[in-house]
């Protein structure tokens, strides 16, 4: 079984990870983005070139790739693709292809921050204390988001009442303390929740945990799983919170796709890419066997540099 992994970028864990998966199986994985200097294009086993994805021509040309290459799965990577590859889908479809991502009210959800406190709110489920857009915090410090956006662009502590934006469509809420974590989680293809791994954000560096560690976190793994059914999502997807014991947690938002250190839930069990292909081979009830999680595996994330030449560049960009 062949996969495609767009705005592949410099995501080389998940390359290895899907290509594991689909080496077991006799397949290949192939690595997208705009052009030929990102480093995962050159791990894995082909390389393509991709207009950007909300180019007129993008979703003729991914539909191309994939009939030429014999793909069966595309995964998104990135928030902007995700609406332009839901819309995409059903065509995919009708070539066989599975797009791993969800519908187009699933995603406008998770992308407003707004909607989003709402369905939380709807299920019963805890956020940070979060202010009225016409209302003035009782107390500061508080911690502000844009309404949409995703990677923690734009998210930050404001001390002062004065300092806060003036105009700026910002989701204002209570600073909260309680350690963060990210819960990956993953559903099958239908929405079902399956099973999901809670990882303790150690240390964040630009909105993405360079350090991280598996902990065992019953109470927010299974409120995330319910949280993920409840907004329609599928596949694999990354639930931020706050948690600490004794408290319900409060969750702040979820990236309908795999994130950067999901590569720690893949490897302490949870199996997210051998589990998709699973479920696109039709092997169902396989891929919703809980598996065993290594609690306490740590991840120590680290650059790694990529060397190409010259040569190689102007071969895969030539194509």
């Amino acid at each position: 079984m062949n996969v495609l992994i767009l705005s592949a970028a410099a995501k080389v864990p998940l390359v290895r990870a899907f290509a594991e998966a689909a080496h077991a199986r006799g397949g290949k994985v192939l690595a997208a983005d705009l052009g030929p200097d990102n480093a995962a294009l050159f791990e894995a086993d082909e390389a393509v070139i991709l207009p950007r994805s909300d180019a007129p021509g993008f979703a003729k040309a991914l539909a191309k790739v994939c009939a030429a290459h014999a793909v069966r799965l595309v995964v998104p990577t990135r928030d902007a693709e995700l609406p332009v590859l839901a819309a995409a889908r059903d065509r995919l479809a009708e070539q066989g292809v599975t797009a791993l991502v969800a519908g187009a009210e699933a995603l406008a959800a998770c992308q407003d921050k707004r909607r989003f406190t709402a369905v939380c709110a709807a299920q019963g489920l805890a956020t940070p204390r979060t202010y009225a857009p016409d209302e003035t915090p009782a107390r500061f410090p508080v911690f502000v988001r844009p309404v949409t956006g995703a990677g923690g662009r734009g998210a930050r502590r404001i001390d002062r009442a004065e300092d806060l934006p003036a105009g700026a469509d910002l989701l204002v809420q209570v600073l909260e303390t309680d350690p963060e974590y990210t819960v990956d989680v993953l559903l099958d293809l239908t929405g079902r929740p399956l099973q999901a791994v809670a990882r303790r954000r150690l240390q964040v560096r630009a909105g993405e945990a360079v350090k991280s560690r598996v902990e065992d976190a019953p109470e927010l793994e299974e409120q995330a799983l319910a949280l993920c059914a409840a907004l329609g999502l599928v596949g694999h997807n990354v639930v931020q919170a706050f948690h600490a014991p004794g408290r319900a947690p409060r969750f702040i938002e979820v990236n309908p796709r795999f994130g950067g250190a999901s590569s720690l839930s893949i490897r302490a069990g949870l199996a997210s890419p051998d589990r998709i292909l699973q479920m696109v081979e039709g092997r169902g009830a396989e891929a919703a066997a809980p598996r065993p999680i290594a609690y306490g595996l740590t991840l120590l994330r680290y650059p790694e540099d990529r060397f190409v030449t010259e040569a190689e560049l102007a071969a895969l960009a030539e194509g």
